[in-house]
């Protein structure tokens, strides 16, 4: 009876040790699969990246045939796989832009100048952003453009929206179709008089046309929830962001008041020479 109970004994003894050793083994069977495929994050179906990664989305504009005056316009993140990194906002194109880097899960940014317009009749940077990586799953980089005209200060309608995707100096996506942003809030709150399209080109140069031509969005500004202050107030961008209405209005004083200055000027010469 003695000897059966030791046999048990070792045996258990055995199995305990087996269990242990094997324990390990499968932490790191469970670690390793969360290192590759759970911590891998896909950006707009198209690129992969892992957590901790730095990535870099930036924004083209080209076949344009007027410079760019003026435009409003939202990038829009998943901020629960995406954490924006502050102060990494680049304009190459653009002398002063007015942007709220402080909103989470969008950066609203707007830019109303007369001087030294920018041209994009070949492809030029728009605008650049850099996200870290946080969580692993599917998520999304997207922009929605408000406004966006030249010199006659109606919307652009002939144009082309590229984009790029990358990790250090690795490309995921070049010269991509940006995704645009159809969330529902955004389409009731944000929309102005451009129109934005799911090809990222213009009415006038798509090979898309008419009824083919898919729009994000309806070509009707609604200006109610801008005159109200419930979308695009100052207090709701914290002070560093206009509505489009303001936008429009402090172009079209710019416009006014350099005509009142011409025939001013115009008039005192013609006094002089009288």
């Amino acid at each position: 009876m003695k000897t059966i109970g030791l046999k048990l004994s070792s045996l258990c003894f055995v199995l305990v040790l087996l269990l242990c050793s094997a324990t390990p083994a499968l932490a790191d069977d469970t670690k390793s699969e969360e290192n590759t495929g759970k911590a891998e994050l896909k950006i707009n179906n198209a690129g992969n990246v892992k957590a901790g990664d730095i990535v870099t989305y930036t924004l083209y504009l080209s076949e344009t045939v007027e410079p760019i005056v003026g435009f409003e316009l939202r990038l829009f993140y998943d901020s629960e796989h995406l954490e924006y990194q502050k102060s990494s906002l680049k304009f190459e194109n653009f002398d002063v832009v007015i942007y709220n880097e402080d909103i989470k899960g969008k950066i609203p940014m707007n830019c109303s100048s007369l001087t030294n317009l920018p041209q994009f009749e070949k492809k030029g940077q728009f605008v650049t952003a850099s996200f870290k990586v946080i969580k692993g799953g599917e998520s999304s980089i997207t922009y929605f453009f408000t406004e966006l005209y030249g010199e006659n200060l109606t919307y652009l309608k002939k144009y082309k929206l590229t984009y790029d995707l990358s990790v250090g100096d690795k490309k995921l996506v070049e010269d991509g179709v940006p995704p645009v942003n159809a969330d529902e809030d955004t389409l009731n709150n944000n929309q102005g008089d451009f129109i934005n399209y799911v090809d990222g080109m213009g009415e006038e140069n798509s090979p898309n046309k008419g009824e083919s031509h898919e729009r994000v969005g309806s070509a009707i500004v609604n200006r109610v929830v801008e005159l109200t202050g419930t979308a695009d107030s100052v207090e709701a961008d914290k002070g560093g962001f206009f509505g489009s209405t303001a936008f429009i209005l402090i172009a079209g004083l710019l416009v006014v008041g350099a005509i009142v200055a011409a025939v001013i000027i115009v008039s005192t010469k013609n006094k002089s020479i009288e």
